[in-house]
C-alpha cells in the first residue's frame, strides 16, 4: 500500500534521513521506533508532504503519495486545539479544513466522538479535558474524514498510565479497518498493538522486528536446580563465567563463547548439582531495541 524508496533528507547540512527503504501492507500496523533525534518525525513529515526531500520516492498504491493526501489521517505530537473551543467545535473546524461536505460533517462528528469515547464531552471546552481525552480528540480529528492510512506521532507521550491504556485500546480498535504507522521511543506502550516494528537510528533503518520475535543468546544459559545452591557452587562448575542469582534455585550464567548445553549438564552433574531445567536465555523485543538504539 505504502512504499518508501531510498529517501534522503538534509537539514542545515545535517543528514536527517539517509536512504530510507520500507513498505507497509494494507491493514498492517507498523511501529516506528527510535530514540529522540533518530529521524522519525522528519520521515513522517515527508510522508505528509509537510517537508520536501532531496531524493527518493514515496508512493501510495503505486502512485505518488501527493495524490492521496485526503486518504491520510495525521496526529502530530502537538495538535493545535484552541482551548476555548468545545470538542464538537474543534472537530467542526478541522472537518471544514479537510473539505468534508457540510451535510456529512455533523454526522461524522457524532460518529467519531462516539468512537473515541467522547460523546458525553462534545460540549466541554478542550481546556477542561484530561491529557488522555485531548489525545483521543486528536485521534478523532485524524480519523474524521475516514482515511485509509493513519499516521500517529508519539500518541502516548506524556500521558499517565490510564491515558496510555485508553489510547492503546483505541488504536487497537482502529487497526481493524485502517493501515497505521505510529512512532514512539517507548516500545512497551505499543508492543501489543503493532504487527511489525521498524527501528531507526541516525536517520537510517537498522532493523525490522516482529512482535513474536525473540532472540536466543547462545552465550547466556538459564539454569534451575532441584535444591537451593550457592553462587560459589555454580562457579565451581563454570570457573570462567559470570553468575547471576535469580532465585535460590535459578541462575543466569554468562560466558564469552557459545555454550554447549550437554557440556553444561555434564559440568553440573560432576559437582553433584541436580539440574531440572536448562536453556539459552531469550532476549525480549525491548532488550533488542535498547541494544540496537544505544549510542554506545
Amino acid at each position: 500500500m505504502i512504499t518508501i524508496h531510498n529517501l534522503h533528507k538534509t537539514l542545515n547540512k545535517r543528514k536527517i534521513l539517509d536512504g530510507i527503504d520500507f513498505s507497509i501492507q494494507e491493514n498492517e500496523c507498523i511501529g516506528l521506533l527510535g530514540s529522540n533525534g533518530a529521524g522519525k518525525t522528519t520521515l513522517i513529515k515527508c510522508l505528509m508532504g509537510i517537508l520536501s526531500y532531496e531524493s527518493g520516492e514515496i508512493s501510495f498504491q503505486d502512485q505518488p503519495i501527493e495524490r492521496y493526501k485526503k486518504q491520510i489521517g495525521y496526529l502530530s505530537q502537538y495538535t493545535d486545539f484552541k482551548p476555548w473551543m468545545t470538542c464538537r467545535e474543534s472537530l467542526l473546524f478541522f472537518g471544514k479544513l479537510s473539505g468534508i461536505k457540510k451535510e456529512l460533517l455533523e454526522k461524522r462528528i457524532s460518529e467519531t466522538l462516539k468512537e473515541v469515547g467522547l460523546q458525553d464531552k462534545q460540549d466541554v471546552p478542550v481546556e477542561q479535558l484530561s491529557g488522555g481525552m485531548k489525545q483521543r480528540l486528536g485521534i478523532a480529528q485524524a480519523i474524521l474524514h475516514e482515511p485509509q492510512f493513519l499516521i500517529l506521532d508519539e500518541p502516548v507521550a506524556s500521558l499517565d498510565p490510564i491515558g496510555r491504556n485508553e489510547i492503546r485500546n483505541l488504536i487497537g480498535r482502529l487497526k481493524q479497518r485502517m493501515t497505521i504507522l505510529l512512532s514512539t521511543h517507548i516500545l512497551h506502550d505499543i508492543r501489543e498493538i503493532c504487527d511489525r516494528y521498524i527501528i531507526m537510528k541516525d536517520g537510517r533503518i537498522i532493523k525490522h522486528l516482529y512482535r513474536e520475535e525473540q532472540t536466543i543468546d547462545l552465550q547466556q544459559v538459564r539454569l534451575q536446580f532441584r535444591n537451593a545452591v550457592s553462587v560459589d557452587q555454580v562457579l565451581k562448575c563454570f570457573p570462567s563465567v559470570t553468575v547471576e542469582k535469580l532465585s535460590p534455585v535459578a541462575f543466569l550464567i554468562t560466558g564469552t563463547h557459545a555454550f554447549n548445553l550437554k557440556h553444561v549438564l555434564t559440568a553440573c552433574s560432576l559437582k553433584q548439582l541436580d539440574v531440572i531445567s536448562v536453556g539459552f536465555h531469550e532476549v525480549e523485543l525491548e532488550d533488542t531495541f535498547l541494544e540496537l538504539a544505544a549510542d554506545v
